[in-house]
């Protein structure tokens, strides 16, 4: 990764990597039909919308080094909604 590289470059890269595989170049299937074969993979579509989403404009360093602190957010809120439909559950099944 360069030094200033933001979160659009990163991921255009790891797709143009991907779509460059040796099979790619042994059948002389052109960059363009790879990349597509690559963006219908369920990994070229979050690189796609890594590429093209709200993070884009970051910087790659910046964005890598909050992924574990969003992440754990994610968890704890997956966590509380859990519990949420338990309880919702068990209020509905107590109340018939």
């Amino acid at each position: 990764m360069h030094r200033n590289m933001r979160v659009d470059d990163l991921a255009a890269e790891v797709l143009a990597r991907q779509a460059r595989t040796p099979r790619a170049k042994s059948t002389g299937e052109p960059f363009e039909a790879a990349l597509e074969v690559v963006l219908e993979t369920e990994a070229g579509r979050q690189l796609e919308e890594l590429r093209d989403g709200p993070h884009r404009d970051e910087s790659a360093r910046g964005w890598q080094n909050g992924l574990p602190r969003e992440r754990a957010e994610e968890r704890a809120l997956a966590r509380r909604g859990g519990r949420r439909r338990a309880t919702e559950r068990t209020l509905s099944a107590t109340s018939r």
